[in-house]
């Protein structure tokens, strides 16, 4: 079990103990129920946003990826990343694994922190739900101000941690081995 899932878990049998003492059982078991049925509602979109981002990896080119999205890219690696986080539809579920599927494949660190930005500031489907709460110019001024943030974030990425993606990958190629050691019975530390 990894400190994730643990801690995880900790914090759900807080929130259980608590919800015990403020309203019983019945509490804890609403929670529960609560949980499950939102489980039940994203669990299709988990499966699809799994299934599209290992269809990525066995699709995409690794000398492309590396080529217009990796450290050889130069200042364009942030500059693409940042189109493409601004234009990937779906939320989290879909653009976390698309961004590891994509570091795997080639793409720098500082690329992946602009599309991540992109997709968080500039997200292009969001826009008209944003005009009609707040208006053309408070949204044209956010987007303004926002401008230069994904490529710059990138970019400051690329330079002060260039070697940030090969640890990234180092770090996860360990964790499938340990997976895969586990899954076997065998024991690496």
């Amino acid at each position: 079990m990894n400190k994730t899932v643990i801690g995880m878990a900790s914090v759900a049998f807080t929130m259980a103990v608590i919800a015990y003492i403020q309203g019983g059982l019945s509490m804890v078991a609403e929670g529960i129920f609560l949980g499950m049925k939102t489980l039940v509602g994203i669990f299709p979109i988990l499966i699809a946003a799994f299934a599209v981002a290992g269809l990525v990896s066995v699709l995409i080119n690794k000398d492309s990826v590396s080529k217009w999205l990796g450290s050889e890219a130069g200042w364009k690696g942030p500059f693409y990343g940042t189109v493409i986080g601004a234009m990937v539809p779906g939320g989290p579920f879909f653009f976390y694994p698309l961004m590891a599927t994509l570091i795997m494949s080639g793409a720098s660190v500082g690329t992946m922190i602009s599309f991540v930005a992109a997709k968080t500031l500039w997200n292009v489907a969001r826009l008209p739900i944003e005009i009609a709460f707040v208006g053309v110019e408070l949204t044209v001024i956010r987007f303004l101000v926002t401008v230069p943030f994904p490529v710059l974030a990138g970019t400051f990425v690329n330079v002060f941690f260039p070697n940030l993606a090969e640890k990234i990958k180092q770090d996860i190629q360990l964790l499938q081995q340990k997976k895969q050691s586990r899954n076997r019975g065998d024991s690496i530390d």
